[in-house]
């Protein structure tokens, strides 16, 4: 980890850009220096030998036989030629015109040529003094080496000459300054070699050297201070900025760098300041809106499922938990197990690769489910997900059922008559019957088929009406006994056919209350003609009235017909409902509907209980308003 800090990173950078630039500028200076050192050195030594041969010019000028020979008149200079050698650090040989070195600082005159090839030089004893170079006098038994001798020649020549030729005489390396000795005329009669070793440069190079390595070492320390003391100077507003997008990762959008500066850095922090600023003002409105989706999205009654890429559920709303049968909370994973179970998942990967929206049907439970599909298609035209409408639309298909079974129903009821008046009556337009007697009989039973359709024309109307929440109640002073004594009084001729007996009791006296009596009548009418046309002969059928609490009108009718069957119950309250085939109807089917609609116009309620072939009991509450001026007590 410490590897991949900026801190590390930035001040190794420093410190090697510090480190190459002392290292270029060390090598440099040590070049220049030493080139400057030789350059200095050599030019001192350039002057030094001027002046010697200046000095023995002078001298072999006021010499008898004007030369250097062997009556060397520079015999007496030896002092001055061993202390010029201390102090310039060098020896100094003259030569004649002919290359024979004649005098050597510190050395008695050589003597002789030398033998073999070119000058001889002859071999140094003595002691080192001064410059440490051998001291002593020529014995001419060794040639001087080519280059020296080319030296000397060049000299001689008239030139001066800086040469490391003799570095070889003296076994280490030399500088060797030639200068020619000129006499009145100008021509050359000796020279003058200055030779000095490089040992004394390069020692205070090495000096120079050492004070630089350690001056650089210094500033290598002082860079690498400096470096880590910049480094975090400078990462820290990059800290900062870095520990500011964490927290905006982390969904802090109040977070603010701090940086106050007016250079780049300031700028990114100024920048990152603003982005977050935006951001967190960005992020609001999109969780606004988001809010006001799920709103929506909650509000709406038909299920919502959104889909991603893989076909995964990454949303949903709580009313496709109610269609599926599902409690809250309804996670995304129930989802998927449930459209698995569903078998969406090929219709999804469908519309993924149409790019369509299709519709398909599901049966859930006892629930038909109709899954509306449609793509989420980006700027790219690419499927990036889908989004599923789930209805319920059991109930829509229940109505429209009960919509086909109405209109069965109605046909039905109405070809019946119809199919009746028209056969009488192609019967009388064709001649078949011809009698008085016969197209009378004729006649009442096309009225009697027509007052059939009347009747079922007007329960429907009825029905209608009752059920279009437009019916009202008209209230007025109702005595229910004498109500009920009217009613059965209508039924009774109807009950004498099938010599049914009816009765009734009032367990407590009913006080007179507001009401409406034609549908009250009506509803006493429905029950107890239903009653009497679904019980056999020789039955009896018993009314009881009492009251609950001074509030509630409680009416039980008992038969003993046929009963109805548990499963025939729920359905008994729909319309053109005429139970089993066994029993045979003349009604419409309209009247238990119609009974059921006035119960709830009059906010009441009614229980059925009945068992097959033991009769039937209808207990029916109906709330009751007593007149202002009636007295309970």
């Amino acid at each position: 980890m410490i590897k991949n800090k900026i801190v590390i990173k930035l001040t190794i950078s420093l410190v090697l850009i510090v480190t190459i630039c002392m290292i270029a500028i060390g090598v440099l200076f040590m070049q220049l220096f030493k080139q400057y050192a030789f350059a200095s050195r050599e030019k001192a030594m350039l002057t030094s030998a001027r002046s010697v041969a200046s000095v023995a010019a002078e001298v072999i000028g006021d010499s008898k036989d004007k030369s250097i020979g062997p009556n060397n008149p520079l015999r007496g200079y030896g002092a001055y030629l061993r202390s010029l050698d201390i102090i310039t650090d060098s020896q100094v040989w003259i030569t004649d015109n002919t290359g024979l070195p004649v005098v050597i600082s510190g050395n008695i005159p050589g003597q002789g040529m030398g033998q073999g090839r070119g000058f001889g030089y002859g071999a140094r004893q003595g002691n080192n003094k001064g410059s440490g170079l051998g001291q002593g006098f020529l014995t001419n038994t060794e040639p001087l080496p080519q280059e020296a001798e080319n030296v000397i020649r060049n000299v001689l020549k008239g030139q001066e000459s800086i040469s490391e030729s003799f570095s070889s005489i003296y076994r280490e390396a030399t500088i060797t300054i030639g200068v020619p000795i000129f006499d009145d005329h100008n021509l050359v009669i000796g020279t003058v070699l200055l030779h000095t070793p490089v040992t004394g440069i390069t020692s205070v190079l090495n000096k120079a050297t050492g004070i630089l390595g350690v001056s650089l070492l210094g500033a290598f320390l002082l860079a690498v201070a400096l470096g880590v003391f910049y480094s975090i100077l400078f990462t820290r507003p990059l800290k900062a900025m870095n520990q500011t997008a964490v927290e905006i990762t982390n969904g802090n959008y109040n977070a603010r760098t701090g940086v106050e500066r007016s250079d780049e850095v300031g700028q990114l922090g100024k920048s990152l300041d603003l982005m977050a600023q935006e951001l967190g003002l960005t992020i609001d409105e999109l969780f606004q809106e988001k809010q006001k989706l799920n709103d929506i999205l909650s509000s709406i009654s038909e299920g919502i499922a959104a889909f991603n890429y893989n076909f995964e559920p990454v949303s949903t709303n709580a009313a496709l938990a109610g269609i599926l049968n599902r409690i809250l909370p309804y996670s995304v994973e129930d989802v998927d197990k449930d459209f698995k179970a569903l078998g969406i998942k090929p219709e999804i990967a469908q519309v993924f690769e149409k790019k369509q929206t299709i519709q398909i049907l599901k049966n859930w439970s006892d629930k038909i489910l109709q899954f509306t599909i449609s793509p989420i298609v980006d700027k790219q035209d690419a499927v990036t997900g889908c989004v599923a409408l789930v209805h319920d639309i059991s109930e829509s298909e229940r109505l429209e059922q009960l919509r086909r079974d109405f209109v069965a129903n109605v046909s039905h009821e109405f070809r019946t008559p119809l199919t009746v008046i028209r056969g009488y009556l192609e019967a009388i337009n064709d001649g078949n019957i011809e009698t008085w007697e016969d197209i009378q009989n004729v006649h009442r039973k096309i009225l009697s088929e027509t007052h059939s359709l009347e009747r079922l024309v007007k329960d429907l109307l009825e029905l209608s009406y009752l059920q279009s929440g437009k019916a009202a109640i008209h209230r007025e002073c109702i005595h229910f006994t004498s109500l009920l004594s009217d009613t059965l009084k209508s039924l009774q001729s109807l009950a004498d056919t099938k010599t049914i007996k009816l009765a009734y009791s009032i367990k407590e006296e009913v006080p007179p209350f507001l009401g409406d009596y034609d549908r009250l009548r009506q509803l006493m009418i429905i029950f107890l003609d239903n009653a009497i046309t679904h019980s056999p002969n020789n039955t009896s059928i018993f009314v009881e009235i009492s009251l609950l609490a001074k509030q509630e009108l409680i009416i039980i009718i008992d038969d003993e017909g046929y009963g109805i069957t548990a499963d025939q119950l729920p359905h008994i309250w729909e319309r053109f409902y005429k139970g089993d085939g066994s029993r045979t109807s003349k009604g419409t089917g309209l009247g238990l509907a119609i009974a059921k609609a006035l119960i709830d116009l009059q906010n009441g309620r009614i229980e059925i209980q009945s068992e097959p072939k033991k009769g039937t009991r209808i207990t029916i509450c109906l709330p009751i308003e007593l007149p202002s001026d009636f007295n309970v007590d």
